[in-house]
């Protein structure tokens, strides 16, 4: 409170350190840490982001200066002496800056989840090895880590994707807590030095950063294995969590390998996967393909190499149909491998929905996989996407709205659920649902396009065309363009785009050419694209249901033909 005072006497100006601590300490010696634990603590107190303050700044090599405005209350004199601040700092002074502050905290409260004291996030572990060479490595232990958590019933794990996010940036506790809706937060570092590894690991309370467990472990390369096991458990102990077995430890896990070879290159085989480019496909498969051959048993080598030859084939990086084959040889073999591996569940639901077009059967693996990896935000996410595939669409919003809690910062995923939203008619949730994705990735792929068709939902068909406009994606673009300019009565400029969509995009995108069609009505033409779209196993037959621009097609017989084709309900 003392340094609040002194901050709020400056009346916005900067208050030096040296400063804070002669007022503040007068003749007692004190170190910097102890005036930056009063900073934390006034950052607390206001649920201040140190980032991006709205109550305290810090101004790098000069101290720090209350952003709030303060004034006196009127009738009451403001006093000039410490110790009569000190005494009305209740009162007067400080009013507007205490009114301030609840009034912002509140105002980041609205909408929040419910945070589970049961719920943690894995962020990346530090390189500390000496040529910093290591990060592979580093990020495949706290990967490894948190696929153990995940695999614990009643804890809440956040996702990779938006854990990583904060990679390097040493973001406030109470920033991570609040973005990725979680109460603790396990961090580390990894120091390799050739066949030695010393990682040190600690649980923390992000709301105050209290240390709930920590430890180092220096051992040989070869018990990696067992630290990763000895880490969860130390946490899930730590939560006291009570599991379905009654006892407050994790299960253990039995390693994929014990060749330290073939484990190191698929740690480097994964760390490529997730750069979603062609030249670091081609890395990952190469990595991956040493890791089976160093151990032709390690089950889940075998499911990463079917996920990446899988992606290379959507992106016709590889030949799509054998891409389709080997994908479905290596899941096969993953699963014969280890039956308890998740991985291997997830990938075959994947080739079942997204080649085979099966959503029923995709279900039923995936149900697998999530019995087998409950915490898991992917199986959450698979899951919604192929209840929309069957047409049950409230149930798979309830589901992404599940999968957004552990993995908040994936602007995809709310892209996923505007879209059910949208064609559920409720356009303004749809508009929200957007809104985040664009906060986090202004140039997200789609995004634009689906906002766009909210608005000719809506009859809004000029602002439509401005947003199709925007779509950084051409395949989306002329999509949206032929729809928007069809609602416009603009016909040239629809056939024109839509011309440029089958000229670029006939091998890759008969789904969104069928689109078109069911949406200007022309609904011989829509069967002749959809049937082309069904011979290239295209995904897009899986919004097949619940897309509104094929609703013209509904009772045409040719569509209940399809929809048996494809194994869904009518």
């Amino acid at each position: 409170m003392e340094v609040l005072v002194c901050l709020s006497q400056a009346n916005g100006n900067v208050v030096s350190k040296e400063q804070l601590i002669r007022q503040v300490w007068q003749d007692t010696f004190v170190t910097d840490d102890v005036l930056k634990g009063s900073i934390w603590q006034l950052r607390k107190a206001f649920q201040d982001d140190s980032k991006h303050p709205k109550v305290v700044e810090t101004i790098p090599k000069s101290g720090y200066r209350l952003l709030l405005p303060v004034r006196g209350v009127e009738g009451v004199k403001v006093p000039v002496s410490r110790s009569q601040i000190l005494a009305l700092v209740g009162a007067s002074v400080l009013v507007l800056v205490i009114a301030a502050g609840w009034i912002w905290y509140k105002h980041t409260q609205m909408g929040a989840a419910a945070v589970s004291v049961a719920s943690v996030a894995v962020l990346p572990f530090a390189d500390l090895s000496p040529n910093h060479d290591q990060e592979y490595f580093s990020d495949g232990l706290g990967e490894e880590i948190l696929d153990h958590l995940t695999r614990i019933p009643k804890l809440r794990v956040s996702a990779r994707t938006s854990a990583f996010q904060f990679k390097g940036k040493h973001e406030d506790l109470r920033v991570i807590g609040r973005m990725l809706n979680v109460a603790n937060v396990l961090e580390g570092s990894v120091r390799r030095d050739v066949n030695r590894v010393r990682i040190s690991a600690r649980l923390l309370r992000t709301d105050d950063g209290v240390n709930l467990w920590s430890d180092s472990y220096d051992r040989d390369l070869k018990d990696i294995f067992v630290v990763q096991d000895d880490i969860a458990r130390a946490v899930a102990s730590a939560l006291q969590l009570k599991l379905r077995t009654g006892k407050t430890t994790a299960t253990k896990l039995t390693p994929g390998t014990t060749d330290l070879k073939s484990y190191e290159a698929y740690l480097h085989a994964r760390y490529f996967s997730y750069m979603n480019d062609k030249e670091s496909a081609t890395k990952a498969l190469d990595y991956v393909n040493r890791a089976i051959q160093f151990d032709p048993n390690y089950a889940p080598a075998y499911a990463l190499r079917a996920s990446i030859t899988l992606q290379s084939g959507g992106m016709a990086w590889v030949n799509p149909s054998k891409a389709a084959e080997t994908t479905r040889r290596d899941t096969e073999k993953s699963i014969v491998l280890d039956p308890n591996l998740a991985d291997g569940y997830q990938v075959l639901s994947r080739i079942q929905s997204e080649v085979e077009l099966n959503c029923r059967e995709a279900e039923i693996s995936l149900e697998r996989a999530r019995q087998l990896a409950p915490g898991d935000p992917e199986n959450l996410c698979r899951g919604a996407m192929l209840a929309t595939c069957q047409g049950r669409q409230e149930e798979a919003i309830e589901l992404l709205k599940q999968e957004l809690l552990l993995d908040p910062l994936r602007p995809q995923e709310y892209m996923y659920l505007a879209q059910d939203l949208r064609d559920l008619g409720r356009h303004e949730e749809a508009l929200a649902a957007l809104g985040k994705a664009f906060d986090l990735n202004p140039n997200q792929s789609m995004a634009y396009e689906i906002r766009g068709e909210v608005y000719l939902a809506q009859g809004r068909p000029q602002e439509a065309l401005a947003e199709m406009d925007k779509e950084p994606q051409d395949i989306f673009r002329d999509l949206g363009r032929a729809l928007a300019c069809h609602a416009l009565g603009r016909r040239q400029e629809s056939d024109e785009a839509l011309a440029h969509l089958i000229s670029q995009h006939q091998d890759d995108g008969a789904y969104q050419i069928a689109q078109v069609y069911g949406y200007r009505g022309e609904v011989d033409q829509t069967f002749v694209w959809l049937n082309r779209a069904y011979k290239q196993s295209d995904p897009g037959l899986m919004w097949l249901k619940t897309d509104l621009k094929l609703k013209s097609l509904h009772k045409d017989p040719r569509y209940a033909q399809l929809l048996k084709s494809l194994n869904l309900p009518e």
